[in-house]
């Protein structure tokens, strides 16, 4: 299927095919390694019109320790074309953040989007845009709710990948990925090209995503129609509750209507890196000390008011 291409790995040669992962992909499955030892792998089944492409971005970037690493394609009897890419144990940050089975602090949420601003900013000084950025395509290969520290994630799927400057028109745009596409994308797909700046707004829907426990945008329309229209009037996602007011002011500066008033990634990594996540203080009545916003209401409960003394 790839013509001249050396393979590299060969199925029930170098590499065994297990099930589907997760049990309900057609598309990645489960794969050892055979007489050798090496990192936990998967094999992807790639669409032949765009997987040459795709690999060579794959290859191209994987040297990026927030890129997901890529080997090769594998040769096999099933005529599939086969790529073969490192596993990630607890699959993509969307269905993990839906499970409920990863409940991050906020300052966890911004380690994570750290990691993919220093990939993003990586894509564009090779002069590309990811051009697909959600939760889904985040997958997570180190987890802890609570330290920052201890949370590794690695952005995938570059089928929609292109050079910066690259027409809109040149290609279509599925309706299920309207919502995440910048509004000067959505407005003049004929007239308008990828940029850093239309990727940053697509982060900022990726953030409100992970900050709303996997929420798809838009989620309550019934059908792609609507969701193209309502994404489309210029309506803006609101503050999820679970989010912090100093890092929804980050987040929702990506969603600025002009393109060049947006952050680059440069910016927007510094803004993150900013954000003070200690809890704010409440003053006591009764005694006028800061008392962390979560402890208030216990500190209440054994504070009593200072006595008044009168004097005759």
């Amino acid at each position: 299927l790839l013509g001249n291409n050396k393979y590299e790995y060969e199925l029930n040669v170098n590499v065994k095919l297990k099930g589907p992962l997760n049990g309900d992909s057609d598309k990645f499955y489960e794969a050892d390694w055979i007489r050798k030892r090496g990192p936990p792998i998967v094999l992807m089944v790639m669409n032949e019109e765009t997987a040459e492409q795709e690999v060579s971005l794959y290859k191209k970037f994987k040297s990026h320790r927030n890129i997901v690493e890529t080997f090769d394609f594998v040769k096999n009897d099933r005529q599939s074309i086969m790529l073969l890419q490192e596993r990630a144990p607890y699959g993509n940050l969307q269905k993990l953040l839906q499970s409920g089975n990863f409940q991050p602090s906020q300052k966890v949420l911004a380690s994570i989007f750290l990691q993919i601003t220093e990939a993003m900013i990586y894509l564009v000084g090779e002069n590309f845009v990811h051009g697909d950025l959600r939760c889904s395509n985040v997958l997570v290969v180190k987890m802890d709710p609570s330290d920052p520290e201890r949370n590794l994630v690695k952005l995938t799927n570059f089928s929609r990948a292109c050079p910066i400057g690259q027409s809109v028109g040149d290609r279509k745009i599925p309706a299920s990925l309207i919502p995440y596409c910048a509004p000067e994308i959505r407005r003049n797909r004929n007239t308008s090209s990828y940029s850093e700046l239309s990727e940053v707004y697509s982060m900022g829907v990726l953030m409100w995503q992970a900050c709303s426990q996997g929420a798809i945008p838009f989620a309550g329309d019934t059908s792609s129609g609507d969701t193209r229209r309502r994404a489309s009037i210029n309506r803006r996602l609101g503050r999820p509750k679970q989010c912090q007011e100093n890092l929804w002011a980050v987040i929702s500066d990506c969603f600025l209507n002009e393109p060049e008033l947006r952050f680059s990634f440069n910016d927007l990594k510094t803004q993150i890196s900013r954000i003070d996540f200690r809890p704010r203080g409440i003053q006591c009545v009764n005694c006028n000390r800061q008392i962390p916003q979560n402890e208030i209401t216990a500190h209440r409960n054994i504070c009593r008011p200072k006595p008044m003394y009168t004097f005759n």
